[in-house]
């Protein structure tokens, strides 16, 4: 498998980051067909092709997917694309590391 993680910076607070963060969940299942389940500020997607977590902190958001073989030419096309629908849904300019 093959692994991605990204940390962002926000300023929204924990639950201002849970409501936004709501709208990457919806696109990670609509977009994977990946089945998401909240547990307080921990979101766990799985599908046939990623699995992953979602943290929710006072002031990050972490991300830890791993793809499948068959995704793993395509890491760093979902990578661009979760760090472009965090940065549109954090409204938040900081560096990700």
């Amino acid at each position: 498998m093959s692994h991605i993680e990204i940390s962002k910076k926000h300023s929204l607070g924990k639950n201002g980051a849970r409501n936004k963060a709501e709208k990457l969940a919806e696109s990670l299942a609509s977009e994977f067909g990946a089945e998401c389940i909240w547990k307080d500020d921990d979101l766990s997607f799985t599908s046939s092709g990623v699995k992953g977590e979602l943290h929710i902190g006072d002031d990050d958001v972490e991300i830890k997917l791993d793809l499948s073989f068959i995704l793993r030419p395509l890491k760093s096309k979902i990578k661009s694309s979760i760090v472009a629908q965090l940065d549109d849904i954090l409204a938040d300019d900081t560096n990700i590391t």
